[in-house]
């Protein structure tokens, strides 16, 4: 069957047009319009085979959930052509269960006279390394074959930006990467808040400065109105605290009392930043299609499976297709950028820091960004590609955290029920002051000199409160000159002091540690690392280390993340955090225990190699059975547990495995792999010889 139905590509764009053929082996293909011939290519595939097909309430709409993994909306002319779509689909499913049964009776026989299997099958006689090299061909990731350039968005806590570069640039110099200006105000052109407006009806309005700007104006001249506006700053720290990532997650806006799902506020920032781009470089290469950009996405290091799963789903939403996306570390990026940059100057002139990158070369990349501390440990390969030593790690003493700290001091100084009264009352205000306190921040010297312009309007409310406007206890520690506010040394360091010793004790923990031997050389990035008495502090306690910090700290994730796009595989190791395993019923003996074992699949500090098959495990499948469902669980033991229980181990996700029902009990082989950032999962029906592909999900 093929013609017109209307797919949701976007958050922005809602439902399009675009032409549809379903072939009988179950393939949908796009296309942007009717195809001119049949050896035309399709913008957009997947395989609809043993997929589940929603329908919705208003007679048109209807979402296909895909048996590896991918959700597409749909909505039809009508009701009758949804319908016929719908009964296709069905007819295909029911073709493949047929071709199961087929396949089932000549097995009982022993011998196979069928036809050749389709791609993703094989006959039921293989060895087990066949079997292997099929798990291999259909885990490790197939993406970056057909890009003309690699696109980056560095999303985060407090500022964003974005980067390119082209294929045939890279290939001459990894740095030539083209630079974003999302707006051309503040001081940071290439990076701006993570700020987002909605209207009332929920709809974008303006990201970034202009966010701040436009949010601004409606607080001066229509207070009562924009209260029903959506403005949203600072929300990516959410994902890092909440424990248990949901996609219906809500979060609140700044005014605490309107909310609305987080992955549509994220999925809007995306898609803003992606537009933005993709315009700009259509301005440079005008017969690019966003077929030919491959994207990347960055994400803390420390963070959890279901928060960067959570990202992947907010880019989906956001239009971006996961077959061109990749998620890349943050600290590893950055380390990218360093290393290109020495290679660059090293190629040069014979200075800089020589032995930081050269094979065998071992370091901790410090990523001070706004939410978290950031850490990977990591070795230089003679292929240049990194492997990490050491699990990612750090915490949330991010430069945020000094913002906190200083408008606790503001509290302090003024009261509390001034700064409360403030806020409310002058968000416009406060919302300026927020800026000079985040720019303020990043420009401390060691000295611990700040000087910080205070709004007229908090000064009016600290006098109707008290004559004096300074708190008595804070007369010693600041001063009020005019509307500048004047901080002792002594009050800056304290500011500072806590957070950086967490910090620096943290390195020293790592370092102490058996894995990082050996490691040279810290790097510093990020805009917390542009702090000069951060940074003074770390040289000053590593100080038998060598020490780098860019010039551009904070955009040094933003270039490597480029570059990482370009490379086939940039990491070819990870270091297991915790234990995975998945649960099994008890085996045959004494045991008289009814838990469901704890089966190790990945144990905790297992080197993994990037796109190799890890594990795998066989088990049997009931009659009838149309999908296996199988939990991963997670361990921080020292041992690997041995059964399942709440004390020792937690759920984390899922493997959900469309089958075709079989006439009899069927045996499922599992392998498991990783790719850079997400395990991936291929089961393969040993009666039959088919392959399902699927992704784990950490998310529900």
């Amino acid at each position: 069957m093929e013609g017109i139905l209307k797919r949701k590509i976007s958050i922005f764009r809602g439902y399009q047009d675009r032409w549809f053929v379903l072939t009988d082996d179950g393939l949908m293909k796009q296309y942007e319009k009717k195809p001119s011939n049949a050896s035309q290519e399709a913008k957009w595939e997947t395989n609809i085979m043993l997929a589940d097909i929603n329908k919705k309430k208003d007679g048109l709409r209807f979402n296909i959930y895909s048996n590896n993994g991918q959700s597409i909306k749909f909505k039809a002319q009508s009701d009758d052509e949804r319908e016929k779509w719908i009964e296709c689909f069905k007819k295909c499913n029911s073709l493949n269960a047929e071709d199961d049964k087929d396949v089932c009776a000549s097995d009982q026989e022993g011998t196979y006279d069928g036809p050749e299997p389709k791609q993703g099958t094989r006959k039921r006689k293989e060895s087990d390394a066949d079997i292997l090299e099929t798990f291999k061909e259909m885990t490790i990731s197939k993406k970056k074959k057909d890009y003309l350039m690699v696109a980056a968005i560095d999303f985060g806590s407090a500022y964003s930006g974005c980067a390119f570069s082209t294929k045939n640039s890279f290939m001459k110099n990894p740095l030539d990467i083209f630079m974003i200006a999302l707006d051309q105000q503040g001081n940071a052109p290439f990076k701006v808040p993570t700020v987002l407006l909605l209207n009332p009806d929920k709809k974008f309005v303006a990201f970034g400065h202009k966010a701040e700007d436009q949010y601004t104006d409606l607080l001066e001249k229509t207070p009562d109105e924009a209260h029903k506006w959506y403005y949203f700053s600072r929300f990516k720290m959410q994902l890092y605290n909440n424990m248990k990532l949901k996609k219906s997650m809500t979060i609140k806006d700044i005014t605490g009392k309107k909310e609305m799902k987080a992955v549509d506020v994220f999925a809007f920032c995306i898609e803003y930043i992606w537009n933005t781009l993709f315009r700009r470089v259509k301005e440079l290469i005008t017969n690019l299609n966003e077929e030919n950009v491959h994207l990347v996405l960055t994400v803390p290091a420390i963070w959890s499976e279901d928060a960067r799963q959570f990202m992947i789903e907010a880019a989906k939403k956001a239009g971006i297709d996961g077959e061109r996306l990749t998620l890349a570390l943050e600290p590893e990026a950055a380390a990218f950028c360093c290393k290109s940059d020495e290679t660059q100057r090293r190629a040069s002139r014979p200075v800089g820091n020589i032995g930081s990158f050269d094979t065998g070369a071992r370091f901790l990349v410090v990523d001070l960004g706004g939410g978290t501390v950031d850490i990977t440990s990591n070795e230089i390969l003679e292929s240049g590609q990194l492997k990490e030593i050491h699990s990612a790690s750090g915490g949330p003493w991010g430069g945020n955290t000094i913002n906190t700290r200083i408008w606790k001091l503001l509290r302090g100084i003024f009261g509390d029920k001034v700064v409360t009264k403030f806020i409310a009352e002058h968000r416009d205000d406060y919302l300026e002051l927020a800026r000079r306190v985040e720019l303020k921040k990043r420009t401390v010297t060691s000295d611990g000199k700040i000087t910080l312009e205070i709004e007229r309007s908090l000064i009016i409310e600290a006098q109707n409160f008290n004559p004096d406007i300074i708190a008595e206890e804070y007369k010693d520690k600041v001063k009020l000159i005019r509307n500048k506010l004047i901080f002792s040394t002594d009050v800056v360091l304290q500011i500072f002091k806590d957070g950086i010793d967490k910090i620096i004790t943290y390195v020293q923990d790592l370092l102490d540690q058996p894995e990082t031997k050996g490691v040279s050389t810290l790097l510093l990035v990020g805009g917390y690392a542009a702090c000069d008495l951060l940074k003074d502090a770390m040289k000053t306690k590593f100080n038998q280390l060598t020490v780098i910090c860019p010039l551009d700290p904070d955009l040094a994730v933003l270039k490597g993340a480029v570059i990482m796009g370009h490379m086939d595989t940039a990491i070819v190791g990870r270091i297991a955090k915790w234990h995975y395993g998945i649960a099994v019923l008890p085996g045959p003996g004494p045991s008289t225990s009814t838990k469901e074992e704890f089966h190790t699949i990945i144990r905790k500090g297992q080197s993994i190699k990037v796109n190799a098959v890890v594990t795998g495990y066989d088990f049997p499948i009931k009659f009838n059975k149309e999908e296996a469902v199988i939990q991963i669980y997670a361990s921080d033991e020292e041992d690997p547990p041995k059964v399942i229980s709440q004390d020792n181990c937690r759920t984390i996700g899922h493997i959900r495995i469309k089958l075709p029902k079989s006439r009899r009990e069927a045996r499922l082989k599992i392998g498991i792999s990783t790719s850079e950032t997400e395990f991936k999962v291929v089961a393969r029906d040993e009666h039959t010889g088919k392959c399902f592909e699927w992704v784990c999900s950490f998310l529900n």
